[in-house]
């Protein structure tokens, strides 16, 4: 019994053994799938729904260039990148940085540029899986560049936002550009030229003149530039340019160091050539470039030397033989010194003289040692068979002015100088003839002006008198005019003409409309006169033949107003009574008008007064 109680026993721990092993076993499994089940969810979500730029094959950025390009070349980049994942992303940016000694020319996508990071930054809303973009960008390389200059690349950035958080990451560039560039140096022809314009001759000036420039794609170093000097010429060291200079073993030599591509150099300098030379010697200029990259070039320039006779610095001169101002009807000497400071005998010469504009010769007045003279058409040539070199012929003749040209004017020579087949030419003269000064003076009054000559002759007399003055008298009179009318017209009649000198002659008509009437108009003439700066005179009243005419008795009245004014205005009053009272059958032609005898009086009289107030030449004094 005992031993089957055992036997059950064994059994039934047997069962639950069993029963614990499979409980295990169930709860082993269920475990494991969880886990397979956890690890498969955690793979979709996490690797298998996540985007991807690993792809190399996808996202790149690489060359389409060679790698040896030339400075300025077009540099041809493909920027490659796309989404191998499964899942989108949002606000993708991929940023492209230019690199040194390169600039942007174009890209295929329209880009945002960063200036910051000098950098081009495309943008999409999204990146789809498995959506690749690619955009060219093309750069152009920077021009200079030295040689064997390296473009390096950087790669690129991008950037995106994933679960609402942002993502960055780097595309690889991995494009390589070296920069094989040279510079290319050119050496301009020489130029020389005579600063006459015409053939080198022995004291002349002539300069040189060339450039140099880098026309290839990379900057000189080391340049020099040497200029050699010719011989038997004087460097005029001024001239020289550039600055920066030195002057070594007849040489002048520039060390420019540097020199960038496109920035051209102008040289030039000038030189005096010397005596020395033979007739048709040449005279040459050589210019010399070297750099550190190119080898020596030279370039060259010849003239040739001539000798001449030069009687390009013969002198003219013109002077008024009586001194001080030349005036119209003047005499002038022509003086001319003809000057060989050539080389050569000058022959054959031919002095020709066109007499001036405004002016002739005075006969019989030229010479010249050794020259044979001639006058025709109004020329007067000198033939001169030989003057040699460093001698002076002195040439005189007289001209003179135009009395007629009394309004002034500038007299010219226009001579010519012919020697040896060669015209030449030198410094004309010029002198100024005065003017004669002109003078302006207006006579106000009634018909004793009107129907008289006394402004007329006292035109003449003042000429006459003085040559050097023009006058102009105007005789403003009406007949019966009385003062307020003279005052009246004054503007319009007197002071548009501007006279220096105005002569003022009422009475004989205002005698009976009362002194008082007659002061006040007459004082008021002598007052505009002096406002436009005249010079006045006031001319008494004349004879007056009382028993002839009725109502003038009372003259005295009026005389004495017109010498008060004089005197208060301090005006000068012209005193024609007492000339005319001498002989009034002779002076009168009725009982107040003046015959031609008593105009001549008139005339002289005025004149008197006049001239106490003129200069020398006839001017108004100040």
């Amino acid at each position: 019994m005992p031993d089957s109680l055992s036997y059950y026993g064994m059994q039934m721990d047997t069962k639950k053994e069993l029963r614990l092993l499979l409980n295990i076993f169930l709860f082993s499994t269920i475990i494991l799938v969880i886990i397979g089940l956890a690890f498969s969810i955690s793979y979709y979500f996490l690797i298998y729904l996540e985007p991807s730029f690993a792809s190399e094959n996808i996202n790149y950025v690489k060359s389409a260039s060679a790698e040896e390009i030339t400075p300025g070349s077009e540099i041809n980049l493909e920027l490659s990148y796309g989404n191998s994942g499964n899942r989108e992303v949002r606000d993708f940016e991929v940023e492209f940085f230019i690199p040194q000694y390169t600039s942007l020319k174009s890209t295929s996508q329209p880009g945002k540029y960063n200036e910051q990071t000098n950098s081009i930054i495309f943008e999409s809303k999204s990146l789809k899986k498995e959506e690749i973009q690619k955009i060219l960008v093309t750069l152009l390389a920077d021009t200079p560049l030295d040689n064997d200059s390296v473009i390096q690349f950087k790669d690129a950035k991008t950037t995106y936002i994933l679960s609402g958080q942002p993502v960055s990451g780097i595309i690889k560039n991995s494009a390589i550009c070296k920069i094989k560039s040279t510079p290319v140096m050119v050496l301009s022809e020489m130029e020389l030229k005579d600063s006459d314009g015409g053939e080198i001759n022995t004291g002349n000036i002539i300069s040189f003149a060339f450039n140099t420039a880098n026309t290839g794609d990379m900057n000189a170093s080391g340049v020099e530039v040497t200029a050699v000097i010719p011989p038997k010429t004087s460097l005029v060291e001024s001239s020289i340019v550039p600055a920066g200079y030195e002057i070594k073993n007849g040489s002048i030599i520039w060390n420019l160091g540097a020199m960038e591509v496109n920035h051209p150099v102008d040289f030039s300098f000038v030189v005096k050539v010397l005596n020395g030379f033979k007739d048709y010697e040449k005279i040459s200029g050589q210019a010399n470039l070297k750099s550190s990259q190119s080898a020596n070039i030279s370039s060259q320039v010849e003239g040739v030397v001539r000798l001449f006779p030069n009687l390009s610095n013969s002198t003219i001169s013109l002077s008024d033989i009586n001194g001080e101002f030349l005036w119209a009807g003047d005499r002038i000497l022509v003086k001319a010194v003809l000057i060989n400071d050539g080389d050569r005998s000058a022959e054959n010469v031919e002095f020709n003289c066109a007499i001036p504009e405004n002016s002739s010769y005075i006969k019989d007045s030229a010479s010249c040692e050794g020259a044979v003279i001639s006058f025709a058409k109004n020329e007067l040539l000198f033939e001169i068979a030989e003057i040699e070199a460093g001698q002076k012929k002195e040439v005189i003749f007289e001209i003179q002015a135009s009395p007629k040209m009394t309004r002034g004017w500038t007299l010219k020579t226009d001579f010519g100088l012919l020697a040896s087949g060669v015209e030449f030419d030198f410094v004309q003269a010029q002198i100024e003839v005065k003017a004669n000064y002109q003078i302006t003076i207006a006579c106000l009054g009634d018909s004793l002006i009107a129907i008289t000559q006394w402004p007329q002759i006292l035109d003449s007399l003042l000429e006459a008198t003085f040559n050097h003055a023009d006058y102009n008298v105007i005789a403003s009179g009406i007949r019966g005019e009385m003062a307020p009318g003279g005052f009246n017209r004054f503007d319009s009649s007197i002071a548009k003409y501007h006279p220096q000198i105005v002569v003022v002659g009422y009475g004989t008509n205002d005698i009976g409309s009362g002194t008082d009437k007659f002061g006040y108009y007459l004082s008021a003439i002598v007052q505009k006169a002096k406002n436009i700066n005249a010079t006045v005179f006031l001319e008494s009243l004349g004879y007056i033949n009382t028993s002839a005419v009725y109502g003038k008795s009372d003259w005295p009245d009026y005389q004495k107003v017109i010498y008060q004014i004089g005197s208060s205005y301090g005006v000068p009053v012209v005193d024609i009574y007492t000339p005319l009272s001498q002989n009034p059958q002779l002076y009168l032609t009725d009982w107040v008008h003046y015959t031609p005898e008593g105009s001549s009086v008139v005339a002289h009289a005025v004149y008197n007064y006049i001239v106490q107030y003129l200069d020398s030449e006839g001017k108004r004094k100040q």
